[in-house]
């Protein structure tokens, strides 16, 4: 499995150059340092960190919007004949809107000790992830550099609105979690322990739902700063755990079985699979490369590893289709059409289809998240509060009967 290390290296006249790069291991690495005329002085390999988009399945980076700017102005130049080198440098010359300076800095001297532009682009898989430069490599053997960069472009606008579906989609459901476990642990801590001293002082006999209520709140009010301890230790675990292969694998696989979300990212990843299969065949890139390159850029890792069963069927001449032990995920109508296109060679039309299909679809299910989601969230705030307005009204009923 390929590996992103982190490296500082200087040239022979000592200037410092760090950046990333990918490689199946350390000698690898060392050695495509060494091929580029520099002195490796540090190689450590990047852990994988966990972040929240990551847990929900991102499907790209922050540099979206950057990365979109920076291809469509390199698209424009060099349409209009501009050499390569003068159009990165006027690219830098306003490079701080793109947050690009010393990567294009490195770059160009890069391009100028005779790498080609993807070689160079490949030393920043932060800023041009592989999918990228696999299509810019393409296009530079064909000599169509102008429209891969075209359709890069377009490629990551719509990766932008498929993330900002899905953002947006989840983001009403999760304030509205999120508010009512801020209610319930003041509800807990400050008011009811407020009830609870009022009963105390009757000494009357308190209902079954108010002795339970009444004991959590004890925890609560007792032990809050351990509760909240408890949480910080738990979402540290759980980071350490995700940073881990295997705990990731869980974790991608339990959000894909989350009713209605699990759907949500599923349409999502199969998108975005099929817009980015259609421009790297298209580019000339092998089919076997196309989908490996796209595994490694997928985030939830359940659904790269059935990408990984989709190249290695294709690469023994293996007929793709539905099969539950090989796909548990990956929709058999893509599956179909993936092995229609491959039997009509027509995969590119294909894939067109079936990205404007899933896309048709997520923007549907994105649309119609919270009404989905709204019976189960009301169903759960009314239980909530038939509990809590049990707990709290029985005792006060049971008071004014000894009262009258």
């Amino acid at each position: 499995m390929r590996q992103v290390w982190t490296y500082s290296a200087r040239d022979p006249q000592g200037h410092l150059y760090k950046g990333e790069l990918e490689s199946e291991s350390k000698d690898a690495a060392l050695q495509a340092i060494a091929d580029r005329g520099l002195i490796p002085t540090r190689l450590v390999p990047r852990p994988e960190r966990a972040s929240l988009t990551s847990i929900m399945g991102n499907f790209g980076s922050a540099n979206r919007e950057k990365l979109i700017i920076f291809t469509k102005q390199l698209m424009t130049m060099h349409r209009a004949g501009i050499p390569l080198l003068r159009a990165l440098a006027c690219i830098r010359r306003g490079a701080g809107e793109i947050d690009m300076e010393d990567e294009l800095d490195g770059i160009m001297n890069l391009l100028q000790s005779g790498l080609p532009l993807s070689k160079a682009l490949e030393q920043y898989p932060k800023k041009f992830p592989p999918v990228y430069v696999a299509s810019i490599a393409a296009g530079e053997v064909s000599g169509s550099l102008d429209e891969v960069l075209n359709q890069l472009a377009a490629l990551i606008e719509k990766e932008l609105v498929l993330s900002r579906q899905v953002k947006s989609a989840l983001r009403y459901p999760l304030m509205v979690i999120g508010a009512i476990g801020i209610a319930i642990f003041i509800l807990m801590t400050f008011v009811i322990p407020r009830f609870s001293s009022l009963y105390g002082k009757f000494g009357s006999d308190l209902p079954l739902p108010t002795k339970i209520v009444m004991g959590v709140s004890t925890v609560f009010s007792s032990y809050w700063f351990v509760i909240l301890a408890g949480m910080g230790v738990g979402l540290y675990l759980l980071k350490r755990v995700l940073s881990t292969t295997k705990g990731r694998l869980k974790w991608d696989e339990l959000m894909l079985k989350v009713p209605v979300v699990g759907d949500l990212i599923v349409k999502a990843h199969i998108a975005r699979f099929a817009a980015l299969l259609n421009i790297l065949y298209h580019s000339g890139v092998p089919m076997v490369a196309c989908l490996n390159i796209i595994k490694e850029t997928t985030a939830n890792k359940v659904i790269a590893g059935e990408i990984k069963q989709l190249a290695d069927s294709f690469e023994r001449g293996q007929e793709i289709g539905p099969d539950p032990e090989k796909y548990r995920f990956f929709p058999s109508v893509a599956l179909d059409m993936f092995q229609v296109g491959l039997e009509s060679g027509s995969v590119e039309t294909v894939m067109q289809e079936l990205a404007a299909h899933y896309e048709m679809e997520l923007d549907y299910k994105s649309r119609h998240l919270t009404a989905l989601l709204e019976p189960i969230l009301t169903v759960f705030i009314g239980g909530m509060v038939l509990v809590l307005a049990l707990s709290i009204f029985l005792p006060m009923w049971n008071l004014i009967k000894v009262f009258r």
